[in-house]
Order: C-alpha cells, then structure tokens, then sequence
C-alpha cells in the first residue's frame, strides 16, 4: 500500500493495532556485501469497519524489514490487503518475488532508460513512453540481447538490425 490512500491505510494501521495476527513468518537475508536483513512478516484476519469498496479483503498483511548495513540500521513496515488466505510464509514468499521483478524492470528502466529523468507528467504522453520502454526491454530481452545500452546503440546506428529482428517476430 502507498501513502495515496490515507483512509486505507488508516483503515490498515487500526486494524492491525487491534488484534493479534493469525499468522507469522521471519527470514533473514545477508549478502556478500555486509547487509544483513530480517523480515517478519505478520497477517491479520481481524476486519473490523471495513469499508463497502474493499469487501473481498480476506487479509491485513504487515511486513516490517529491519536492515543493518556499514553500521546502520533502519526499519521499514509496508502494508498489504489481500483476497488471498494463505500462511504469513506464502505471503512473505509472494511479496518478495513481486519486488524482484518490479527492482529489476525499475533499475532497467531507470539505469537504460533515465526514465526517472522524463518530465513529461501529463495526458496519455507519460502511459506512451512507459509502454515504449516496456516493448523495447522486452524486445531486447527476446532477442537474447545481455546488455541493455550495447542493444540500445546497435538500433540506433544500424536500425536494419533492429527492423531485420522486429520482421522475424
């Protein structure tokens, strides 16, 4: 959940804050890089004043990661509402594949594509270019294509490669 539903997340925190959770699950990651991390992941089946345009909610998932890295540590919690009434561990297992794919399709298209530097914000401009990027990374990784910006020069300076490939589809 983000912060753009207040009431939601209102609705979550209130939730929460009231009963036990009916489940929970704790893993611990720690990379070659010194980081380590703890995520404990805790769902809720208690609904209580739920509101008419969220009535298929079966669950209030909370996941609080703890990291310590070079010496710091921070604490993040991030809310979840799901239809789906399954263990804290499918959850956590759920949660964490999602953010593998949107981390990865996010540095793609931030790190390939500065798209974190477009300032286009209004009308169907900004839906355009994403869905643009999106068929150019999937191009890209359909082609057996292993680096993103040589691919990207390739088209750009023999644009017959680019059209040869896109007539084999």
């Amino acid at each position: 959940m983000k912060g753009n539903s207040k009431e939601l997340l209102k609705w979550v925190d209130y939730n929460s804050s009231l009963s036990k959770p009916v489940d929970e699950a704790i893993t611990y990651d720690h990379n070659t890089h010194g980081r380590y991390e703890e995520r404990v992941c805790q769902v809720y089946d208690d609904l209580y004043q739920i509101e008419n345009n969220w009535k298929n909610v079966k669950r209030i998932i909370k996941v609080t990661s703890t990291t310590l890295s070079h010496g710091k540590c921070t604490t993040e919690v991030h809310r979840y509402i799901s239809s789906l009434e399954v263990d804290a561990k499918t959850f956590l297992h759920i949660i964490r594949s999602h953010w593998k794919i949107e981390n990865a399709l996010h540095y793609v298209k931030d790190v390939s594509f500065e798209e974190d530097m477009c300032r286009t914000r209004t009308g169907q401009i900004p839906f355009m270019q994403t869905m643009m990027r999106s068929l150019a990374i999937n191009f890209i990784n359909l082609n057996k294509f292993t680096n993103i910006k040589q691919a990207r020069k390739l088209f750009a300076w023999n644009p017959e490669k680019l059209f040869s490939l896109v007539s084999k589809l």
